[in-house]
């Protein structure tokens, strides 16, 4: 499966797992399309919406040694070695640097001018994100959406195993 593939894979398993989310919450939501952007479009209780997924790494190296490794059109690249310092500390930093691209990228703005709202889902990729991370995390990315405006209506961020938390 080369990359594109994988990537289109990752996502549609990430709405899927969000669509579970939201249904055990008595939400529904219902994806009608996959245009790229936005990752989809849906019916979010009853009203149309669109959803954009992005993903933050502990590091460079850890997403391409995660990416390619999987991938059968690019050649494996192992994470290099080293000693990770303040983990914690680094890797919000990463999810805010993610988040602000998503803010700033043009597609995105458009996507918001035309047809309003939409959600946003941050995957956080990292050895070191338990509970206590993830607390720290909603809090740090709540901070970070009253800076902006409301293109993203809700925001949540997830683990690897597609568990959902709400950004306030």
């Amino acid at each position: 499966m080369n990359r594109r593939d994988i990537k289109k894979a990752h996502e549609q398993s990430v709405l899927r797992s969000f669509k579970r989310y939201l249904e055990g919450s008595g939400r529904s939501l219902e994806i009608l399309d996959y245009p790229d952007p936005p990752d989809a479009i849906v019916v979010l209780d009853g009203s149309p919406c669109w959803i954009e997924i992005t993903d933050a790494f502990i590091g460079a190296d850890f997403a391409r040694s995660l990416t390619t490794f999987a991938a059968d059109d690019v050649e494996y690249i192992p994470a290099g070695r080293g000693m990770t310092v303040n983990p914690d500390e680094n890797f919000a930093e990463e999810v805010v640097a993610v988040v602000e691209k998503k803010y700033a990228k043009a597609s995105i703005t458009d996507i918001y001018e035309a047809s309003g709202a939409g959600i946003l889902l941050v995957g956080l990729y990292s050895p070191f994100v338990f509970e206590r991370e993830i607390t720290q995390i909603v809090k740090v990315l709540a901070a970070v959406r009253q800076q902006h405006d409301g293109r993203f209506s809700e925001m949540y961020v997830y683990n690897a195993v597609h568990d959902f938390f709400l950004v306030p």
